[in-house]
């Protein structure tokens, strides 16, 4: 076959002929004719050799409990950006995109009580009472005395908050530690001459009592993130254990019968110039043949299981937030594609899936917060009612709409991103960070991330129970 080519005035790479010199296949060689490149790579080759059918073990006495259901899902397509961004970056997006942030997050910290909420256009008309300010964080410094001065504004004005070290200050100035650029607060405190001493700081919170939610139906949801398929450290064996499981073979097979929904939170591929010399760090050089990939994925899965997808930073969509759905170009099966972040409701149980892009940023600015353990990151934006709250710690497109409050408090709050499980309980919300099928890559080990690859969470709806199955055994 080589001899042929070479003979039509064709150069290959030495990959190239490595592929072909044991691949005497006539059919391939038509295919590289018809390509009609005098110069053939790698690359070109490998999608044109016909790939092997994945074997798919069914069990013949699995009989899946969840294919008895028709699905229940319901997108709020309020708060997904998908087919509604407008922005052209002008400074009146800007206003418009913080304005909005305050004013829907204010509504949520604003009570009554024997303290007044005050305007700061007003706050001086209040010398030496007791107020209660709502405000964003426009600065924050630490003072020669070791008191924390916070500049803060609203729609009406812009003052200063000092912090004391005072003894009888510890916990407003251990809450103090953890505000963060661009939060929205509610300050309390005493109004002096040039500045507010504060007495107290509040989030907007979750509501501290909620009805836990659970669905009539004995169903079960999985949750996936960060896949990153075109990846020389994709874990494609342990992928298949998972796809094996869900038809049957194995332990746990009950519960396997139950999965109906499967839910991945973004980073679908690896993509193409992500980072700096990704290149060497891929199996897969276009971003075509990575969805393709996945697309394999998906047509291995039951049919009856239904799959809702949303975007990651390594997505072929816009990197900034808030992201729009995978478009149909890229995957061709019937999935739910969402945004990111999304808000959706599963067996009438309220999810909130993000990707997680701003859990960096978050670990960066907010004083204990590691990168083993993201739930706390998770419940840092459950508090602050907002997903990236910082504006610039990562890419965040200006819509006039801040798609990343968290308006309805959610059930179940899933991302990803930092490829490490973890889980916790807040206030009602049951948090879930899904992992990983990525092996440890060089980034991760320069900086000390450790992953937990191929353990899935999977939640039973109708009793509220949370299993993590690992697919490494």
């Amino acid at each position: 076959m080589i001899e042929e080519l070479v003979g039509k005035g064709i150069r290959l790479t030495v990959e190239a002929e490595d592929i072909l010199s044991s691949n005497k296949s006539e059919e391939l060689l038509q295919k590289i004719l018809l390509l009609k490149k005098p110069f053939i790579s790698k690359e070109d080759i490998e999608p044109l050799i016909k790939k092997p059918q994945v074997e798919v073990i069914r069990t013949s006495d699995f009989q899946p409990l969840a294919k008895e259901y028709a699905a229940d899902i319901k997108i709020n397509h309020t708060f997904d950006v998908t087919g509604k961004s407008r922005t052209k970056g002008s400074v009146d997006n800007f206003i418009s995109h913080f304005r909005n942030r305050f004013e829907r997050l204010g509504r949520m910290l604003r009570r009554s009580g024997s303290t007044p909420n005050i305007d700061l256009g007003d706050v001086k008309r209040h010398l030496n009472e007791k107020v209660r300010i709502i405000v964003l964080i426009s600065a924050k410094r630490e003072t020669k005395k070791g008191n924390l001065l916070f500049e803060v504004e609203d729609l009406t004005g812009s003052f200063k908050v000092v912090v004391s070290t005072s003894k009888y200050n510890e916990k407003v100035m251990d809450k103090a530690r953890s505000v963060i650029l661009d939060d929205v607060v509610a300050i309390t405190g005493k109004v002096l001459e040039p500045y507010l001493i504060a007495e107290d700081v509040e989030w907007p919170e979750l509501p501290v009592i909620r009805e836990k939610k659970l669905s009539e139906n004995d169903l079960a949801a999985a949750y996936l993130s960060d896949l990153h398929f075109g990846s020389k450290h994709f874990l494609a064996h342990y992928l298949k254990a998972f796809t094996d499981w869900l038809h049957g073979k194995g332990e746990l097979k009950e519960l396997a019968g139950k999965v109906k929904y499967l839910n991945i939170a973004g980073d679908i591929v690896d993509g193409i110039g992500i980072y700096p010399n990704q290149e060497k760090e891929l199996v897969v050089k276009d971003i075509y043949q990575q969805y393709a990939m996945f697309t394999d994925f998906l047509e291995n899965l039951p049919d009856h299981i239904e799959v809702i997808v949303g975007p990651g930073n390594h997505d072929a969509v816009r990197r900034g937030e808030p992201q729009p759905a995978l478009d149909r170009d890229l995957v061709s099966s019937d999935i739910t594609s969402v945004g990111n972040p999304s808000s959706i409701t599963i067996e009438g149980i309220k999810h909130l899936m993000y990707h997680g892009t701003s859990i960096d940023s978050m670990i960066s600015n907010i004083p204990n917060l590691s990168y083993m353990h993201p739930e706390q990151v998770m419940v840092e934006y459950l508090k602050r009612r907002h997903l990236s709250p910082i504006y610039g710690g990562n890419l965040i497109v200006p819509e006039n709409i801040d798609y990343m409050v968290i308006e309805e408090p959610p059930d179940i709050f899933h991302t990803g991103h930092v490829h490490k499980n973890g889980y916790t309980q807040y206030r009602g919300t049951l948090v879930i960070n899904s992992g990983t099928f990525q092996d440890r890559t060089d980034y991760q080990v320069k900086q000390g991330h450790v992953p937990t690859p191929a353990m899935v969470p999977v939640y039973e709806l109708k009793y509220g129970r949370l299993r993590t199955l690992d697919f490494k055994s």
